[in-house]
């Protein structure tokens, strides 16, 4: 799946690659940097179409609520994704961001 940031393009298989690979050059570097950032604000922008009074909302409670197709198919028409993009962005979040609960 390619995700889009600007003039950054993610392929979410290279994404999750260089993830693992623990030996990283500089592009992959600022690549995983870039994407980390990008998540982080797709995911706040996720959660708050879910429930804006909520900012300290779990991901656990995050993907609870996106099981409805009515909140589900709200967060992809406002934010112009599709629904992978956003469980995907979710996962990433739950996996790799550690300041996300």
């Amino acid at each position: 799946m390619i995700l889009t940031d600007g003039t950054w393009t993610y392929d979410t298989e290279i994404i999750d690659a260089v993830i693992t690979n623990s030996q990283r050059d500089w592009y992959e570097r600022d690549m995983q940097n870039a994407f980390t950032r990008y998540a982080y604000y797709r995911y706040k922008q996720i959660r708050d179409c879910i429930d804006s009074k909520c900012k300290h909302m779990t991901v656990d409670k995050v993907r609870e609520q996106l099981k409805s197709t009515d909140k589900l198919q709200f967060t992809c028409e406002l934010l112009r994704i599709t629904a992978d993009e956003v469980n995907y962005i979710v996962e990433f979040a739950n996996q790799h961001l550690k300041y996300v609960k």
